[in-house]
């Protein structure tokens, strides 16, 4: 990998903090170039940057808000449902069985905060399991607006900003956020804050530490450049929970093959940044991907070397 000054391109973007957020250190290293948006056509060319202190890795340049709003568009993934029922049908399942377990051990009347709720899917799922008070903060209005449909109390704009009182909740959701905030560390001091002694935060995010990461390089479908502006290892993700003060943190793999289906559906458009062909940022061919991939991820889950890992850490009693 080769040394880099951590000064990003000007004409694209404003520049990330030199300092890493993490551990401190100005020092990175060059891990992938040309890294692009294949799913929806936002436009830039980006690097990934490795910390040279603690390995936690960014994205360089930094995104400017205007290319933010075309990289999150109306029919971004997780504002629409998917057209296929092969699809639709792994994504409930994969709900109910996220809610039965994010419920379980929690007294009726707990309070359940999703940080980037989307339209309130997963909170809908759990209040099914028990009587539980819930709350999303949501970045996207229109999504807000339908998770409030569904009879969720959801601030919706930015996290930082949501008035969520500190020590109110017993459980916090953070399903593939971490990575799309500017500020991961101040984001998970912020979450210590509101929740109450004893309570719990969970989630889960890409892992950079796994072999789709490096087979596939700048087409990796966990990239998800310019929306991810730091990428997690298992270390990296422990080292900041426990950074932030929280305790008895887990870290755990995940069967989830998405990130092999769109690494597979990136390299057969031959790294094609037009959205031609594609919905909601997906070809017709990705559920079966989605499908014919699970035995790769099967040993990947034995050997701990996912794409995605969960994560759980209690704030201390």
């Amino acid at each position: 990998m080769e040394a880099v000054a951590t000064a990003p391109h000007a004409r694209q973007t404003d520049a990330l903090p030199q300092l890493c957020p993490l551990c401190g250190s100005v020092e990175t290293a060059v891990v992938c170039r040309d890294v692009q948006d294949y799913e929806y056509g936002a436009p830039g060319r980006y690097r990934w940057l490795r910390c040279t202190g603690c390995g936690l890795i960014r994205l360089d340049p930094v995104p400017t808000p205007a290319i933010l709003d075309q990289a999150y568009p109306p029919h971004y993934h997780a504002y629409t449902a998917p057209r296929s029922l092969i699809t639709r049908r792994l994504l409930a399942g994969s709900r109910r069985r996220a809610a039965r377990s994010l419920g379980r051990g929690l007294p009726d009347g707990a309070c359940i905060l999703d940080v980037g709720c989307s339209t309130g899917l997963l909170l809908e799922a759990i209040r099914r399991v028990g009587r539980f008070r819930l709350f999303g903060v949501e970045y996207k209005p229109d999504a807000a607006e339908l998770a409030r449909r569904r009879g969720i109390e959801v601030w919706a704009g930015e996290f930082e900003k949501a008035d969520v009182p500190e020590d109110s909740m017993d459980l916090v959701i953070m399903q593939h956020v971490l990575e799309h905030v500017s500020g991961p560390i101040d984001t998970l001091r912020r979450i210590r804050a509101i929740l109450r002694p004893g309570g719990r935060l969970v989630g889960e995010l890409p892992s950079f530490d796994s072999w789709d990461a490096r087979l596939f390089g700048r087409y990796w479908g966990g990239g998800h450049a310019p929306r991810h502006l730091f990428h997690f290892t298992p270390a990296t993700l422990t080292a900041a929970l426990q950074h932030c003060g929280y305790t008895n943190v887990r870290i755990r793999p995940a069967l989830h093959t998405g990130h092999w289906a769109l690494s597979i559906q990136h390299l057969l458009r031959r790294g094609r940044t037009d959205t031609a062909g594609l919905v909601s940022g997906r070809s017709r061919y990705y559920p079966f991907m989605l499908l014919l991939t699970v035995p790769i991820n099967t040993v990947q889950m034995a050997l701990r070397k996912t794409g995605i890992i969960r994560f759980e850490a209690l704030r201390p009693a």
